[in-house]
C-alpha cells in the first residue's frame, strides 16, 4: 500500500514513524515548506520514547505531482489549513484513493464533500498524543483508540479500502475501529475539545491545572454541556455524561499542553473556529442559546489578534498550519 501523509506536524509526524517501520516502503510526506521537506528528506522522522527512540527514513517532496497517486492518503493538516490545501490533493488521489481526515472539530466536512476529490473519504478520530519538538522529531504523547468511519454511503469497495487501512493501523501497533456512525465519535471528542482546548490557550496552562480552578470548571461545564445540547438537537447520539468525560480527559493528560495552547505559544492560527465557533454556528441554525462557548470562542479571537499585533515586522502572523 503507498501511503502519504500531508502534513508533518505533531500527529502527522507520530503516525508516519508508526506506519513507516512496518511498512514496506517508505511513507511519503507532503509538506507545503520545499525547505522543510528537504530537511525531513534528509535526516528522516523520530519518534521520541521515554526510553528509546524510533528513526525512520520517508520521501518528502513539496511537490505534489511528483509523489504520484497513492492508495491511501493521511490529511492531518490543521483545520485552518485545510481549505488552502485542497486543490494540492488532486495529484495524490485516483478513483482507487482512500482520504482519511484527521482534524479536530467539525469545520473540515462541508469542505471535504464540496471538493470533488478523486476516490473515497472518511473522517479519523484519534485520542493518540504527540507533541512536535522540531521539524522531523516527534514525542509520544500518550496511546489512544482511532475511529475510522464514513459520513456518507459508501460502497463496497471503499468499505474494504477502510477496512485495509484499519489493519494497517492495527499492525503497526495502533488500536483502531470502524465506526458506521462516525458523527458521534467525531462529536464525542469536539465535546471535549470544547471543554479543554480554549480554556488552557486563555490561562495558558496544562490540561489538568482546569481541574484546580474552579472559575475555569464552571467555564468548562458550561461550555461542554452547551455542545452536548446541540449535539441532542441534532439527532447525534453523544456518549453519556460529557462533563464527566471531559473532566476525566483533564486527569488522563494533566501534564499535556494542547493543540490550541501549543499554537498559541508558537503564534499560529488556532482551530477555535472548527471547534467552539463550529457549536456556535451549528447553535445559532437550531436556535439555541451557547453563551459559554461565546466567551470562549470570543477570548482566543482576542488573544489571536493580540499575538498577531504583537509579531516584531517579518515575523510569522499567525500562519494556517
Amino acid at each position: 500500500m503507498k501511503i502519504a501523509v500531508v502534513g508533518p506536524g505533531a500527529l502527522g509526524s507520530l503516525l508516519a514513524v508508526l506506519l513507516a517501520d512496518k511498512a514496506s516502503e517508505p511513507i511519503l510526506i507532503l509538506d507545503h515548506d520545499g525547505e522543510r521537506a528537504a530537511l525531513l528528506q534528509g535526516q528522516g522522522l523520530t519518534l521520541e520514547y521515554p526510553d528509546r527512540l524510533l528513526r525512520v527514513q520517508v520521501l518528502a517532496s513539496a511537490d505534489p505531482w511528483a509523489c504520484g497517486p497513492v492508495d491511501l492518503l493521511l490529511l492531518c493538516l490543521k483545520s485552518t489549513a485545510v481549505a488552502s490545501a485542497l486543490p494540492s490533493l488532486f495529484p495524490l488521489l485516483n478513483e482507487k484513493s482512500l482520504l482519511l481526515a484527521f482534524q479536530n472539530g467539525i469545520a473540515h466536512l462541508p469542505l471535504l464533500k464540496k471538493a470533488g476529490l478523486p476516490g473515497a473519504w472518511a473522517l479519523a478520530v484519534t485520542s493518540l498524543g504527540a507533541t512536535l519538538l522540531a521539524p522531523g522529531r516527534v514525542r509520544f504523547g500518550g496511546s489512544g483508540q482511532t475511529v475510522f468511519g464514513f459520513s456518507d454511503k459508501n460502497t463496497e469497495a471503499e468499505g474494504a479500502r477502510l477496512a485495509a487501512a484499519a489493519a494497517l493501523f492495527q499492525a503497526a501497533g495502533l488500536p483502531t475501529r470502524i465506526s458506521t456512525d462516525i458523527l458521534t465519535p467525531l462529536w464525542d471528542k469536539l465535546l471535549v475539545n470544547a471543554g479543554i482546548n480554549a480554556l488552557t490557550a486563555l490561562l495558558q496552562c496544562k490540561n489538568g491545572e482546569l481541574l484546580h480552578r474552579p472559575e475555569a470548571l464552571g467555564l468548562l461545564t458550561a461550555a461542554v454541556e452547551e455542545a452536548a445540547a446541540v449535539a441532542r438537537a441534532k439527532g447525534i447520539g453523544i456518549a453519556p455524561e460529557p462533563v464527566a468525560r471531559t473532566l476525566a480527559v483533564c486527569r488522563a493528560t494533566a501534564e499535556n499542553s494542547s493543540s490550541m495552547l501549543q499554537d498559541v505559544r508558537k503564534r499560529r492560527r488556532t482551530e477555535i473556529e472548527a471547534i467552539n465557533g463550529a457549536i456556535i454556528a451549528e447553535a445559532e441554525a437550531l436556535g439555541i442559546a451557547v453563551p459559554a462557548n461565546r466567551q470562549l470562542h470570543a477570548g482566543v479571537r482576542a488573544l489571536e489578534a493580540a499575538l498577531a499585533a504583537s509579531c516584531p515586522p517579518g515575523a510569522e502572523h499567525l500562519p494556517g498550519s
